[in-house]
């Protein structure tokens, strides 16, 4: 189901149909980094866009010395929930609290596992809600260091001769 899909799968999918339908390359306004003014188009080849994975990423959270939580990336349809659906009353604090609750997997300790399916969503917020800040952290660094669409650019500033790498990272990146 597509709906299921990982955000960066998504886009990697997408992009790759544009290459198919529109053409391999993409062109892209970069502003050079050493001034933060000058705008430079650059043509990339869409083959050479990758989903990059950090090799220190894990999808296994440690809570305390006893739990462990499974995390599975966010899907296209959750993304869509949290960050496009109109809710006044949803504060950021809100958004991240379900965020991270729908991308529970599973929790475990050495004995027994408690799978996310067979909770209830309030018995997944009020087990987020009780998670200290370091523990947040943890969970934090799951979805900082998740898989991206990323490329790197070299850009060298006409006004100022100075040759710089630019990192792109997701969808909107590679359409601006």
């Amino acid at each position: 189901k597509v709906s299921e899909l990982s955000t960066f799968d998504i886009e990697y999918l997408f992009l790759n149909v544009r290459a198919k339908s529109v053409g391999e390359t993409v062109e892209v306004n970069v502003t050079c980094p050493d001034d933060g003014e000058t705008q430079v188009q650059m043509e990339i080849n869409i083959d050479d866009i990758k989903v990059q994975k950090d090799p220190n990423h894990s999808n296994i959270v440690k809570i305390d010395d006893r739990l462990s939580m499974k995390l599975q990336y966010p899907s296209l349809e959750q993304f869509v929930e949290n960050n496009f659906e109109v809710n006044e009353t949803d504060s950021d604090v809100n958004k991240s609290l379900s965020m991270i609750t729908s991308c529970i997997d599973m929790v475990y300790d050495e004995e027994e596992s408690w799978s996310a399916a067979d909770c209830t969503k309030k018995e997944l917020e009020e087990f987020v809600e009780q998670m200290n800040t370091k523990q947040f952290k943890e969970i934090e660094n799951f979805f900082v260091t998740m898989p991206k669409l990323s490329h790197t650019i070299k850009v060298k500033n006409p006004n100022t001769k100075i040759e710089s790498d630019i990192v792109l990272e997701g969808l909107a990146s590679f359409f601006t």
